[in-house]
């Protein structure tokens, strides 16, 4: 039996194993989605990430982590704007608190925008001098690179591959009826910890936020896709950074 779990909790927490349903398969990450297999066309072989490439990318990268709702919270992060953070939303759904390390120092951010349909939150902290990450539109077929922290706080740089877009609907992160995700299907070996993390292409720039896992079947994970970020950044505009509700714990 194949399950679907998020991958950013600590090992206390009970992961989420709500498989997302993927309803249709998307011929673009931006337009109308339609029904059918993967498309048998995608663009030209590209290259992943160089060193060069990724050590600049992992100064935007950052573990976020939380004591709350009984349990150790753990995933990835990673800056989108100055002074804002993506992360997953069960990561830290009903912490008050979260803490973020960014340039060699641990500090409390708040969490200024919360979905736990698409499970994506955007937290407020003090980004300093450090880049925010670009984003971009993923293609099918890609080669990426996963930078994302283990349970245990450690950096660790996943090569994957893009598989497919795809409209992923299903329960949200506690388990209600949602409108769904679009999201992306990726050949990749993930684990606990590593929710939130960025997809991150040739150049950098971030195609996908990494959500979920298989469990018992094919190393395939699932990351929601960049257009979902904009209306988070939209709300946290609009509510001028002030603290938003990040929702209730989890059920254990």
């Amino acid at each position: 039996m194949v399950l679907a779990t998020s991958c950013g909790e600590g090992v206390v927490a009970r992961p989420n194993t709500d498989l997302p349903v993927v309803a249709t398969t998307s011929t673009s990450t931006t337009g109308t989605s339609t029904t059918g297999t993967v498309p048998s066309t995608t663009a030209p072989v590209q290259s992943g990430p160089d060193n060069e490439v990724l050590e600049r990318a992992w100064r935007s990268v950052t573990r976020v982590n939380g004591l709350g709702c009984t349990a150790s919270q753990v995933g990835t992060g990673f800056v989108v704007a100055p002074g804002l953070i993506v992360t997953a939303a069960h990561v830290v759904a009903g912490l008050s608190a979260p803490e973020i390390g960014l340039g060699g120092g641990i500090q409390t951010a708040a969490v200024v925008a919360f979905d736990p349909v698409s499970d994506l939150a955007l937290l407020s902290a003090d980004t300093g001098v450090v880049q925010a990450l670009a984003l971009t539109e993923a293609v099918a077929g890609q080669p990426v690179a996963v930078l994302a922290f283990d349970e245990d706080g450690m950096p660790e740089t996943i090569s994957s591959r893009i598989l497919r877009p795809i409209r992923a609907i299903g329960k949200d992160i506690y388990g209600a009826a949602g409108d769904g995700r679009d999201a992306l299907e990726v050949e990749a070996s993930v684990g606990p910890g590593n929710s939130g993390a960025p997809l991150v292409d040739g150049s950098g720039s971030v195609v996908g936020v990494l959500f979920s896992r298989t469990r018992g079947g094919p190393q395939v994970a699932y990351a929601v896709q960049v257009s979902e970020i904009e209306p988070l950044l939209a709300t946290a505009i609009q509510g001028g950074g002030e603290p938003a509700d990040s929702g209730a714990c989890r059920p254990r």
